[in-house]
């Protein structure tokens, strides 16, 4: 049973070498593949981006305030780079570094405390007046202070767990479930059927869980502003 688990979880081992971890390069790898305008006419792929990043646009300008509306690219970027990611680690052999806590809480928790060091630098008196619903009754008032700063402090780690478990239990399921086929079914037009049904739900949720965690993000801060 011990050395199952050890192989089942193996894929998400950052360490192949004690003086120098090889699988974190990977973090780099989408920022040298994003596509550039090379040409004066844009290929298909490009035009299908630019489509793709101006819906994307729409959809985030009708979070953020026109006065904060240029900070959008911010959102999308991380947004891109988590998509990009997440869909790379399902080919075979790549590294998942977004099922890493600490990958995903270095973007979050640095975002969302520059979000809260600018929003008490500048409006501090509105900033305070978040930690009180409107309409609270006056005896529970401290009460809910205390909750309110409980819910903003774990918001990163939220945005940071959500990200990491999903991407841990979609390709713990994808590994057991082929290697429960491969050992006990036979290769057949309904195993690779199966199969590809649950590569399909993994690339759809890989897109989703990017969008969620940028689109969180630009949430907290609009409501910090």
């Amino acid at each position: 049973m011990k050395m199952i688990m050890m192989n089942l979880f193996e894929t998400f081992d950052p360490s192949i070498n004690n003086y120098f971890q090889l699988n974190w390069i990977f973090m780099f790898t989408p920022t040298i593949i994003f596509p550039n305008m090379y040409w004066l006419i844009p290929s298909r792929i490009m035009m299908i981006f630019k489509l793709f990043i101006k819906y994307l646009f729409n959809e985030y300008k009708m979070i953020m305030s026109n006065k904060y509306i240029m900070n959008i690219v911010m959102f999308l970027s991380i947004m891109i780079y988590i998509m990009l990611l997440n869909l790379f680690s399902l080919i075979p052999y790549i590294f998942t570094s977004t099922s890493h806590l600490l990958f995903n809480l270095s973007m979050s928790l640095s975002l969302w405390m520059s979000f809260m060091i600018y929003s008490i630098i500048n409006f501090p008196i509105k900033t305070l007046s978040h930690l009180v619903p409107l309409n609270s009754p006056k005896f529970l008032m401290n009460f809910m202070v205390i909750i309110e700063l409980i819910s903003l402090i774990i918001r990163p780690w939220t945005l940071s767990i959500r990200l990491s478990a999903n991407l841990i239990s979609g390709h713990l399921i994808l590994i057991l479930l082929s290697n429960f086929m491969m050992n006990f079914l036979l290769l057949s037009p309904i195993t690779l059927m199966i199969q590809n049904m649950l590569l399909t739900l993994e690339i759809s949720m890989a897109l989703i869980q990017a969008y969620v965690f940028s689109i969180l993000l630009t949430l907290y801060f609009s409501e910090s502003n």
